[in-house]
């Protein structure tokens, strides 16, 4: 409740900054920062509550149920976004946000709170007892190096967005909204997809699909100048990408115990997101330079190539392409690579 209610007063700042025409850029990064810190307590907590409520068999398919949640959100904010600014401008999207964060924080309220009955580590060495705790779990800690050079590579590409519409594409505003929605739409479908085909003998198969699609369906994005086909391969970068992180989240929340499982999805949060945000970065400056399209192109292929080679050199991520990885990956692995 507390970071919903948190979130919902940085973008009600952002509303009141933008209609009084005060925004700044460093109260705009200052009110972003203070909006990142919330969402990602809000992600994190969401992401311990669904494997406390379902067993491990449906986990898979619990994740990608709630996803569908959030990636249906991504489907229809921009829809509705992009209304609100044709009409009203950012302030009145932005104050559209801040009342939706209202009804978060309310809705939040009857949740209750549960603790674990035994605890793991010191307060003093959370991060040292969480690297230890996952390092010892090989399947784990593949998915977590996995989905960060996912993040890195394949995600930060969102920053350059608007760059590429208006820049590569040389299409209008509308179109940028068009695209981030066939991308949630995308996400929205492939989580449902997912959640359809959970059972363990479709794992690997939808593992590598949404891994190498990942990577080719940005950069077939980013190389056409038809913004009908960047629309069309929006879709699929949205649906390779849900699957693939929801299938790696299912992996970590299910290897490990109920009383460390904040702080391993914390440890799972900082590890990926953080590559996200300073990729990110250094591909917003890149891209004043070069403009988007090179470098999404060169992203999507170089994440497959990485992969690549990861796979070679690593039996824990050859594993995660059979079967039997996916169903004793529900629990703590810490054997000798499966075969």
């Amino acid at each position: 409740m507390a970071a919903a209610a948190f979130a919902g007063a940085a973008t009600g700042l952002l509303a009141l900054t933008t209609w009084l025409g005060v925004l700044t850029l460093p109260v705009e990064l200052a009110l972003g920062l203070a909006y990142g810190v919330a969402f990602v307590f809000q992600l994190t907590l969401r992401s311990t509550l669904v494997p406390s409520i379902v067993p491990p068999a449906q986990l898979v398919s619990a994740v990608s149920m709630f996803q569908v949640g959030t990636q249906g959100a991504q489907f229809l904010g921009p829809a509705l976004a992009t209304l609100l600014l044709v009409r009203g401008g950012p302030a009145l999207a932005w104050l559209f946000c801040t009342v939706l964060y209202a009804a978060s924080a309310l809705a939040s309220i009857p949740i209750g709170s549960a603790r674990p009955r035994t605890s793991i580590g010191t307060a003093r060495g959370v991060l040292q007892d969480s690297f230890r705790y996952l390092y010892a779990r090989p399947l784990v800690w593949t998915a977590i190096w996995a989905v960060s050079v996912h993040c890195a590579l394949t995600m930060a590409y969102q920053g350059m967005l608007p760059m590429f519409v208006g820049t590569d594409l040389r299409a209008p505003d509308s179109s940028y909204g068009a695209l981030l929605t066939s991308i949630g739409l995308g996400a929205a479908l492939g989580s449902l997809a997912l959640a359809r085909l959970s059972a363990p003998r479709f794992r690997p198969a939808l593992f590598a699909t949404s891994l190498v699609g990942s990577g080719i369906s940005i950069a077939v994005m980013a190389a056409t100048s038809s913004v009908t086909v960047a629309i069309a391969s929006g879709f699929f970068v949205g649906a390779t990408q849900a699957v693939f992180m929801s299938m790696a989240l299912a992996l970590i929340q299910g290897s490990v115990g109920d009383e460390f499982r904040g702080r391993a999805i914390s440890f799972y949060q900082m590890i990926t997101l953080a590559p996200m945000a300073i990729v990110g970065w250094g591909m917003g400056g890149l891209a004043d330079i070069t403009e988007p399209r090179p470098l999404m192109i060169v992203s999507g292929i170089g994440f497959v190539v990485v992969m690549a080679v990861f796979l070679f050199a690593s039996p824990w991520l050859r594993a995660l392409f059979g079967v039997r990885a996916w169903v004793s990956g529900s629990q703590p692995v810490t054997v000798p690579a499966l075969t």
